[in-house]
Formats: C-alpha cells, structure tokens, sequence
C-alpha cells in the first residue's frame, strides 16, 4: 500500500477510523525493527530493507549505537484482510511513536504514552520480563493505555536455544503469566518504586510462586493479556512474521467446518485433537497429551525453521510447506534463494505476514481516540473541583467526548520541543529558501490535539502547568499563561515532514513558531478558561551531574545559549547555573550525559567545552540505629531566646513515601486552602500516614508534624511544639545537652558549658508554643483545626502569668505593651525557626549537600529581663544584631548543623537496581567488577531453557561510571548489564573515625577502613567539599623521607 498525505488527511477528519500507538519495550527487544516492517507495508521502505535500516532512529548516534534515543512519530494506512481495498471506507490511519528502551531515555517513553491512547508492548521470548519492561508497563498503566503484547523473537527459542515446540510453548506460557503478573501488582498499587515492583517480582519467581504451567494469575480475576482473546501476538521481527491465535483458528475451522470462536480457547488452553474420534478434547493431568498451540501452530512453523538447520534442504522443505499452504508463485519464487535464511524469510513473511496480524490486533483491541477520552480524563485534568464554572465544563467536556468540531474549544498537549535542522523542513510553493547552513537548528512543538480543530497561524494560549483559570486567566503579567501564534503545522512522517493546513482533534502533529513560548511542555488552548493538562510522569530522575565550560572565555554566550537550548529540547535534562558562576548539565545516567554532552557540542553551542568528571548527588543523615541522641542548647544574638534542638533518625521507609508526594506536596503549596480538598489529599498521602504510624519514633509525635524539608517537600520533618508535648528538651539532664556559643565553638571551655539560665539571675525563662500540626492536619492525623490558639492574647497572659513575668499589680498598660511583644517575638521565632529549619536541611554540615531522613525537634524558652523594680522586659536588641527572626534562624540553621555532627553523621547515597545477563563463561568476571564497585549482590539465577545467569545486585551511583564498558571488555562481550535508579541508603562509616587502641589499628588500619584503605565516607565528604570550593582536612605530605644535605665542597 503506498501512502498518501491526501488519504491521511481524509482519514484524520474520521475519529473512528484513527489509533494512536506507541509501541514499549526493553532495550533490544526489537522495538524499532517491528516499526521497519510496519513501515514497509506502507511502501515507504524497501521490504529487505526492514529490520536494517531503522528508519525511525535519524539520528547518528541511534544508528551507531543500535539503540533508540528520542521517540518519532509517523503516520501510517492499515486495511485489515478480507475487507474491500478501498482505503477511506475500510482504511485505518495509525499514528505510530516509536519509543527508546534504554532506562537513560525514559523521559521519551513518557512523552510517547502521553500521546497515545494504546501500546504495543514487546517482550523478548529469550530474555523474557527485564528490568525496562516493568518500567514501561507502568508507564502504559499510569497513562491508562490498553496494551497488546507481542512475544518476539520466537525465532531465537528455534536457532538459539533449540528449544522443541513443547518447551518453547511452556516458556511462552511463563511469560505471558509473568506480564499479567505485573499488571495485577499494578492494580493492586502494591509496590511504591519500580525497583521495588522489580525486585518483589523476582523474589516470587526465585521462590516459585509464580505457577509457571498456568496462565492463570489469580482464578477469580481474568488476566489483561491472554491469546484466546486475540491481544497477544508471537512472531519474529527479524525475519518479519507474525500471528496470533484468532488467524490459525479461521485457518482450522475451515478445515473442520466449525466456528472460529471455540477454537480460539482451545488453541491456547490445555486442549489436544483425538486422532480417533477426529475431536478437540481437554488433556488429562498425566496423559501426556500435546497442546493444539503445539501441533497444530508451533510444530508447522519449526518445521519451516528445520530448512535452516546444518545439511538441511531448505528449497525442499520450504516449497513442499508452500505447496501445502497454497502461497503465491511470486512467494515461491523467494523459498529457492541460495541463502536458506533469505529463503526462510520471504516464505514466512508471505505465510504470515507481520505488519496484517500487528495492525490488525491494533484495530481491534486498541481504542480510537473518542473511545479512549472518557477513560483518560481523569488523569489528563487533575484537581477538579466542584467551584467550574460553564466555560471549565465545556472544556472538559470537549476532551471527554473529543470534540472535532471548529467551534468546540481547542485543546493541545505538547508533550516536547522536538530540535530539527532547519534545512529539513518543507518548503511551500514561492516560499523563499531557507539558510543554507545545515547545522542550524528549530524547535518544532511535538503534541497532539485533544478537543476542537487547529489552524495554521492561529493564535493559542500556552498554559504551564501551575496554571489555574479560576485566579490567573485575566492577570497578563503572570508567567502562567501567554499568547503565542502558531505558524505552521506539519505532519511527522519519521524521517521527513509535510505541511497540514488544519489538524482535528485525536490526531499527532508538529508545530512551529512556539520555541520562545514553550520550554519543554504546555497546555494550549484557544481559551484562558482551561485547566492545563497534567503533567508528565517520568521514570527516572537526573541524577548524574557534570560542570560543563567553553574551553575558550570568548564562547561563553554561545555556550549559554546552546545550555539553554538542550534544555529546551531533552525532557528530563535540568540546566542549573550556579551563583558562582559554575554551569552543571543533570543527566539520567552515563549515556544520556554523553549523549547531552555530544549535542550541546555539535548542535547547540558548537563550541569546544571542558567538562568536569561526573558530580553524584548526595544526601547527608544520621545513624539509623541512633537511639540516645546528643541535645543542643544555642541563644540568639542578644541572648533573648534559648533554643534547644534534638534530631532523630527517619525510617527509610518515611523519607521515600515523602519524596514520591514531591508534587502532591507541590501541588498543595500552590493551591489555595479553600480550594484543597482534603479527603483527595489523605487518599493520595495514605500510604505516607501508614509509614508514619509504623515508626517507632514517631508514633508519640505524629499529631505535631509542622513541615518538611528541604522546599517544604523534602524527606525531613520538623516537628512543633506545644504545653502538652510528651517530650520535653528542658528536662534533659546536663550531660545530654551541647551548649553552642554564637560563633562556632571547636573546643569547650568552662564558661561556654555554663548554663543559659545563669547568665543573668534577673532572667525569667518562659517556654513558648511554637508552629501549628499543619502536615498532621492534612495526613488526617490531627483532627483538630491546623491553627495554634497559644498565639491569642488571653492565652499569652495566662502564659505570662503562670512564670511570673505579669505580675498581680501590674498596669494594664504594662500587660498590653508585653502581650504585644511577646506576640511579635513568637511570629518572629516561628518565622525564624521555619527559614532556619529549610536553611539548615537544604545544606547539611558534612559537605552542604540536603539532609535527608532527619526528625527535627525544636522547643523554645523566652528570656525576660527583670529591672530591680520588678519591671519585665523582653531584650530583642534589634538595632544591634538585626531582626529578631533573622537572629533566630542564625542560630537554627547553626543548631541543627552542630547537632548533626554530635549524632553520628552519615553520608548517604544513591543506589542503582543492576540486572545483568552473562554466560557461564564470563561470571567470574561479573562478580571481580561487582566487587571492586562496592555492589551488593541480591540473587543469582540461572534463566530456564537460555543458558544464562541472571545477576541482580544494588550497585552505588558513585562507583557505576565506565561500569557497563568495564563488564563488557572483562566478560569479552559476553555480559550486559541495564541500570535504574532504586534508592538511597545511608554508608554505614563513621567518616570521622579514627584508632585508637592498638586493636582497633590491627582492624582498621591508620585510616580507620582498612590495611591500606583510607576512610570511604570521609574520602567521598572531601572529593564533594573539595569541588565546591570548602575547606579540607588533608595530609600535605602522606610519606616523608629525611632530606639528604649534599657535602660543600671545598
């Protein structure tokens, strides 16, 4: 079938005749060699073509890496077989996003799904389920897409493995069992990480769980994948063949003269044909009976697979099996090439022909765009509440329905900036050449229309993601929302592109002139009453860092634009330009770097850069196991408030549900209170208040949860304090309690371990109130208002007389004039105690990088100055050292840092989820490079009918630079390994340990790690302290030899 843009565009005016797909799968699965094949059904490649040209990776880094990098679209016409040819009344238009595997490249997966409404998900029948396949299929599960799977490289279970049919088909069986287990995990939101889901996954297969002779997941819930339903396809992308069990059963009720549809359950499920009675029955346990899906489907293709074989007379078998199925002489032409793989092929693809039984299974089991809307919506418009006016329901209402109409409001999701050379775009009649200059770059918006009809030149609104129609759509000035004129639109056909005059909605499109209004995804619409479409969801986060510089000073403006434009065109690459002038680029993993690295210096700036070795994030904690922790006492700059400061440890478990509601919390700091709605709240943060109930240490306190931090999001807690707290700091004995001068104290003398209290005998010390249970009030913890009434007046007076500062004969002046002040010093100090708190877990005291897992306890006392008449006075001494909440935080952000380092500090680090594959052959390798990178092995196993060993170990960040090329050169090619991000986890080394006894250096060396080994976590502290410009602890000279004076000579 030729394309032809006029068909396409008459197709995409018919909602019901369009699917928009992506297609998911494992790095290396065959993503883009299915794409080839569908690609040349469409004539748009040479069929011997397919599988080698990899059309859909234009770029040249695809094509020498062999991997996908950034997922294109293209359009394509699909005619199932045995409807009439004519292509508007039977066609169907498919919208086809092919996407990468690599988990460096996750960010494209998530802009391909946002776009579609299904997938097809691939799963290699050698490897079976890996590490990316449960990434994507939680990706598909979130964006709420329905799925077909397709089981690839049946072939490799043939030649490879040399599987017989019977073992091939209990192998198929596992992994369409496994697949479905998944997505049961999924539903039951069992697991919080993907790591997670992965590892539980494991552990049930390791544990034999997972019943491997049955489909079934769970007897009382119908699997979502499953053949006799038609939405499971076997084939081989590489020798470009496919089918499901729908097309053999017409095949066999022909034969039989029977119904289709009985035949579907019986050539999937435990059912065998009697040879006597010329009938299907069920196979009894023990009978030894054969599937029908192995004699009658596997065995036919393995004996075309036999022409193959060593000695084998492929034009012989392969024409005799041609001669049996009645193929075309055209297509027997094919089976007496000279190459019996050649000859395999052009039999199979004229046999079962991939590109009919893929697009096929897609027209009846993925939805069109209309169908799809309804179901999607809710996770398109999040936070709806009951305050919409006519406008926002009419909006919504056209995407649930998705309305083509021109009058209906227009609605378009850019889920990316695609960059392009300008010298690939199109050019109309008349319109007058563009730069010749082949490394000029565009910015194309890459989206899809949701509601209403798009024109060229039309103007738009672009709304960003914290937009909110309600309070900003009639403030211009506000950054949230602007106007912006769409110039033209083009259609994406992979490589190349044409030009559309109008796109309906449901349809995938490209469009120019937004690169100044759009920074990498938006919301457009053609009114202000719009909520913007939520956004993206991604995998991974961009944890590795690099400081990146031109190599010649006169570049910099060209190098901070191209810093600009990168960012503008990766979805998950973040630019951070430092106030000290250093430009740091975060990336996904080792080959997203290289590949941001490779763009910025040959696309985007065209400079030469100098770029630093890899910068790894770090997080700052105390010992877990911590239980008596040190308190520490300071005083504010005029000595008129005491704080005492106590941290705990947080569970592992607390801080991670913390930071997987960054952008609920987020979400809620940008909302009005009046618009919250808290029972939406507890449900998404049910599993954090489960976390919190379960914590030990937090069990007594979870009532008084007041912030987190850093940001208000981060995994830290402060606590706040009130009359009726159950712990109480100022009854600690003195032996727990550090007392912290105002500067920086490294030794203690007698007068600094003085008490506060003794400073002046005419103090009066009033223990203050401090923060409201606003993190308890919206967990449902605390079911009391949020507010604190302690801060009103007649509580204050009541306070103040309970201590003795408001005496009986008191003026009422005199009250009103210390209530006043004691109000304005407690906003003050909560003010303070908030800023300090933020400060203090945004920049830790081991090498300022973010505290993480940390509970912060802070309780205040007033210090109140009496005169010899009796007179209170609240001495702020203002003029002198400030504002008094800028003192406070000062000496907050200076307690809890002292506080830190009397607790057992800790580094903690993030921790990679590493599966590798490797043959026997190259395992010794696999476990010497594991070693000398601190990994820790979980499991080792040996992967059933494949001969290799699957290795799945905890591999830190710091140490997995150069990790894949090491394994691969050590193993001699033999090993492979995927990396996702897991978790953090704290390094159990006391980075400030030094010997001491004689025993002690016997055991750990002069270092205090090892024989020979210098402290790990003090050697990570200083490689961090030493970039950032801080001072270090360091030997100038490690061995020293006497100096050797030469004699004068005389």
């Amino acid at each position: 079938m030729e394309v032809d843009t006029q068909t396409i565009v008459a197709l995409q005016q018919q909602t019901a005749k369009i699917r928009n797909v992506c297609i998911l799968a494992h790095v290396d699965h065959g993503k883009t060699t299915l794409s080839d094949h569908l690609i040349a059904s469409n004539g748009l490649i040479h069929p011997r073509l397919a599988g080698e040209l990899r059309y859909m990776d234009s770029n040249e880094d695809e094509q020498a890496r062999g991997i996908t990098m950034k997922s294109s679209s293209i359009s394509l016409l699909h005619i199932p077989k045995g409807e009439p040819r004519e292509v508007l009344d039977s066609g169907y238009l498919f919208n086809l996003i092919d996407s990468p595997g690599h988990i460096d490249f996750c960010s494209e997966v998530s802009t391909a799904a946002r776009l579609s409404d299904g997938a097809f998900v691939l799963v290699d029948a050698v490897e079976g389920v890996c590490i990316q396949t449960h990434a994507v299929l939680r990706q598909a599960w979130e964006e709420r897409l329905e799925m077909c799977l397709v089981i690839n490289k049946i072939d490799r279970m043939i030649l490879e493995l040399e599987l017989d049919p019977l073992e091939a088909y209990t192998r198929i069986v596992s992994i369409v069992s496994n697949v479905n287990m998944v997505l049961s995990s999924f539903e039951s939101e069992k697991f919080i990480s993907e790591a997670d889901a992965f590892l539980d996954y494991q552990e049930d297969l390791h544990a034999g769980s997972i019943n491997r002779e049955d489909d079934k997941t769970d007897e009382d819930e119908e699997d979502y994948f499953s053949p006799e339903k038609g939405n499971v396809a076997f084939g081989s992308a590489f020798d470009g063949w496919a089918f499901n069990v729908q097309q053999f059963a017409k095949i066999y009720s022909k034969k039989l003269q029977c119904k289709a549809e009985p035949l579907h359950k019986a050539l999937w499920g435990n059912y065998s044909f009697s040879a006597k009675s010329k009938r299907i029955v069920p196979i009894k346990p023990g009978s030894g009976g054969t599937p029908l899906f192995v004699s009658w489907i596997l065995e036919p293709i393995f004996k075309a697979y036999g022409a193959c074989m060593a000695h084998a007379d492929h034009k012989g078998i392969l024409q005799q099996l041609a001669d049996k199925l009645n193929i075309d002489e055209k297509s027997k032409q094919l089976t007496q090439h000279a190459d019996a793989r050649v000859a395999l092929r052009g039999f199979m693809r004229s046999w079962l022909p991939l590109s009919d039984a893929i697009l096929t299974m897609g027209v009846q089991f993925l939805p069109n765009p209309r169908v799809a809307a309804p179901n999607r919506i809710d996770r398109f418009l999040t936070q709806q509440d009951g305050n919409q006016n006519d406008l926002l329901r009419e909006v919504k209402e056209a995407i649930t329905s998705c309305d083509t109409r021109e009058t209906a409001p227009l609605v378009i999701y850019v889920s990316k900036m695609v960059s392009v050379p300008l010298t690939s775009l199109p050019r109309k009649i008349g319109q007058p050449s563009r730069s010749l200059d082949a490394k000029e770059e565009t910015f194309l918006a890459f989206g899809r229309v949701f509601a209403g009809v798009i024109k060229e030149g039309q103007d738009v609104y672009v709304l960003q993601a914290d937009y909110d129609p309600i309070t900003m759509a009639h403030d211009e000035t506000n950054p949230s929302i602007s106007k912006a004129k769409i110039n033209e639109l083009y259609l994406m056909m992979g490589r190349g592109l044409e030009f559309l005059d109008k796109v309906p909605a449901g349809n995938i499109l490209a469009m120019s002139g937004l690169e100044m209004a759009i920074l990498k995804s938006a919301t457009l619409s053609s009114t202000p009453m719009c909520k913007p479409i939520a956004p993206l969801m991604f995998q991974a986060a961009p944890i590795v860092q690099v400081a990146v510089e031109p190599a010649h000073p006169g570049d910099m403006e060209k190098f901070e634009n191209g810093m600009k434009l990168l960012h503008r065109a990766d979805p998950l690459v973040k630019v951070i330009f430092q106030d000290s002038g250093e430009h740091v680029l975060c990336a996904a993993g080792e080959v997203h770097l290289e590949t941001c690295i490779k763009d910025l210096r040959e696309r985007f700036a065209r400079v030469e850069l100098v770029v630093s070795p890899p910068l790894v994030r770090f997080k700052e904690s105390i010992a877990e196991d911590t239980v008596a922790t040190k308190i520490v006492s300071v005083l504010t700059a005029g000595k008129a408030c005491e704080l005492r400061i106590q941290i705990k440890p947080l569970t592992n478990k607390v801080s991670s549900d913390v930071e997987t509601l960054e952008d609920v919390l987020v979400a809620l700091m940008r909302a009005d209170a009046k618009e919250r709605n808290l029972e939406e709240i507890q449900e998404k943060m049910a599993d954090l208040k489960q976390s919190i109930l379960q914590a030990s240490n937090l069990q007594n306190v979870c009532h008084e949860i007041w912030q987190f931090g850093p940001k208000r999001v981060g995994p830290n807690i402060l606590l706040m304090s009130t009359k009726t707290s159950k712990i109480n700091l100022w009854m600690e004995p003195d032996e727990n309690v550090v007392h912290a001068g105002k500067t920086k104290v490294e030794r203690h003398t007698e007068e600094d371990e003085q008490s506060p209290k003794e400073i002046s005998p005419a103090t009066i010390d009033v223990p203050i109130p401090t923060g409201s249970p606003h993190i308890s009030h919206l967990l449902g913890l605390d079911k009391h208002s949020s507010s604190n009434e302690s801060y009103k007046g007649d509580a204050i007076l009541q306070l103040l007389e309970e201590y003795g500062v408001v005496r009986a004969d008191s003026s009422a002046e005199e009250k009103e004039s210390l209530i006043t002040s004691t109000q304005s010093a407690i906003h003050a100090i909560i003010s303070g105690i908030s800023a300090g708190f933020q400060m203090a877990s945004a920049s830790g005291p081991l090498c300022d990088e973010p505290l993480r897992g940390i509970l912060v306890n802070i309780q205040v006392k007033l210090c109140f100055s009496q005169s010899s008449t009796g007179t209170a006075t609240l001495p702020l001494q203002e003029d002198v050292f400030g504002p008094f909440n800028g003192q406070v935080s000062a000496v907050v952000k200076q307690g809890i840092r002292r506080c830190m380092l009397e607790n057992s500090p800790r580094i903690v680090e993030a921790h990679f989820l590493c599966e590798i594959s490797t043959s026997s052959e190259g395992l010794a390798a696999v476990y010497a490079v594991l070693g000398r990178r601190r990994a820790k092995v979980l499991r080792e196993e040996l992967r059933e009918g494949s001969g290799l060993f699957v290795i799945l170990a905890h591999l830190p960040v710091e140490a997995s630079f150069g990790f894949v090329d090491e394994l691969r050169r050590k193993s001699s090619g033999s090993a492979s390994a995927s990396l996702m991000l897991s978790h953090w986890e704290r390094l159990d080394i006391d980075p400030f340990f030094q010997p001491l006894t004689e025993e002690e250096r016997e055991e750990f060396g002069e270092e205090g790690q090892g024989v020979g080994t210098q402290n790990l976590a003090r050697r990570l502290i200083d490689a961090v302290r030493t970039r950032k410009g801080l001072p270090v602890e360091k030997k100038v000279v490690e061995n020293a030899t006497k100096q050797r004076t030469r004699a004068r000579r005389k």
